[in-house]
């Protein structure tokens, strides 16, 4: 089955050794449908503009209730929903050879195509319930011009696929989200123990986003998903280490020295100690086409180099679970937060929420199965006493809807959610 390599930063920990601390195994596999995100496959609006909102208007036609826009949120949008298997080969820094990376992406469909359902298989093995899925296979894009780009960056040891809840319901909004496998990061490499070294996941993670922008930009190898994509709008997000991921795009970088003096094994100060990783590193990984950013349970904070997460410069929403033992609020969250300075930065926390809250492992997967993978797993997220991810993970994901049409496609309207009443009485809404 699926397994994440977790990111345990204890602040009891020298800094040098936390940036560099990689624990505990956890799994994830077969995606049941999440309540708030029905699989139905409604017809699109009138108009396609491919704004992001289907409705193809300027939001200009009046002012809608705070009931009404959280009631067009929280539905599938007006598309149906595409889902494909794309490819994109690239060298990274401090390689010779091509890195070739898997990429899935949703986007809007076009009505009435005639598309077979698709199949989600889990690590490439194990297929999900087709009640569960809830995209088609391959259709047409939706016609009506270019769409607004969404990049998801899973967690240590997931893979794309991780993405579904969220990729599905933005899609069905007029977004096209790419979710790549981080190779060298994913379930797979878990298994088949041939995981790569932190030092070169914390480098090729950002690269892979980068590499995954440039790809759509020049078409995907005449793709007709990455032709539709609109560079010029471009939302980040992702869970743990790809939390970690999301804030090095936006232009947070880990201290290198810190890394190379913590170093233990040969290679890792080899690799580290190459003149092109010393200048990816004094470069940073910030690719200035990212619009706004959303991590959960971000990973890896006291790694950062003094100063770079305050240098963020684009709006952030940072989720979190203040009952983490995974990514510990308070070592993770908390100075993350205090570290963060733009104006438009929101912190949605959950008081009963933990690691497992942000992702759907604790109802995908058999509670004895996923024991064998993380017997602590019902105290980080999947036991009693935590908001059920049922019912949460619909909610994180209107939040961070709301939040990309109001910071990437400029839409002042959503405003009202984001920085309104808590859209659920166990969220906690933080801003500035």
């Amino acid at each position: 089955m699926l397994s994440i390599l977790a990111l345990m930063l204890l602040p009891t920990v020298p800094r040098p050794a936390l940036a560099l601390m990689l624990l505990a195994a956890f799994a994830l596999a077969c995606a049941d449908e999440l309540p708030g995100d029905p699989v139905e496959q409604g017809p699109p609006g009138d108009s396609e503009t491919g704004d992001g909102d289907g409705d193809g208007d300027d939001d200009d036609d009046g002012e809608p209730s705070h009931a009404e826009l959280l009631a067009e949120l929280e539905a599938r949008g007006p598309y149906e929903v595409g889902v494909k298997q794309l490819e994109l080969s690239y060298v990274p820094p401090g390689s010779v050879e091509e890195r070739v990376v898997p990429v899935l992406a949703w986007y809007p469909a076009a009505a009435d195509s005639g598309a077979p359902p698709a199949v989600y298989a889990v690590g490439g093995l194990v297929e999900l319930p087709a009640a569960s899925v809830g995209a088609l296979d391959e259709p047409p894009i939706a016609p009506g011009g270019s769409f607004p780009v969404a990049v998801y960056s899973h967690g240590s040891g997931g893979e794309g696929l991780l993405a579904y809840p969220y990729a599905e319901r933005f899609a069905s909004h007029g977004w096209i989200v790419f979710a790549p496998s981080h190779v060298g990061n994913t379930a797979l490499d878990s298994l088949g123990q041939s995981s790569a070294p932190f030092v070169e996941n914390a480098v090729n993670r950002p690269s892979d986003v980068s590499a995954v922008l440039d790809e759509a930009d020049q078409g995907f190898a005449g793709d007709e998903v990455g032709q539709a994509s609109d560079l010029s709008r471009v939302f980040v997000f992702g869970h743990s280490f790809g939390g970690y991921t999301t804030l090095s795009i936006a232009g947070a970088t880990l201290d290198h020295a810190a890394l190379l003096g913590a170093c233990a094994d040969e290679s890792d100060c080899a690799y580290l100690e190459q003149p092109e990783i010393v200048a990816q590193f004094a470069d940073g990984f910030r690719d200035p086409r990212v619009d706004a950013i959303a991590t959960q349970a971000p990973a890896l904070i006291p790694g950062f180099v003094a100063g770079g997460i305050a240098g963020i410069a684009v709006p952030t929403m940072l989720q979190s679970g203040k009952l983490d033992l995974t990514t510990p609020d308070s070592s993770q969250a908390a100075p993350a937060w205090e570290s963060l300075s733009h104006p438009g930065d929101i912190w949605t926390d959950l008081p009963f929420g933990a690691h497992y809250s942000f992702i759907t492992i604790c109802d995908d997967l058999d509670p004895e199965l996923l024991a064998l993978f993380e017997p602590n797993n019902v105290n980080d997220g999947c036991g009693p006493g935590f908001t059920p991810t049922r019912e949460i993970v619909p909610v994180l994901n209107t939040y961070l809807l709301a939040f990309a049409r109001l910071e990437v496609l400029g839409e002042e309207r959503w405003s009202a959610l984001v920085i309104g009443e808590p859209l659920h009485p166990e969220v906690d809404l933080v801003r500035r």
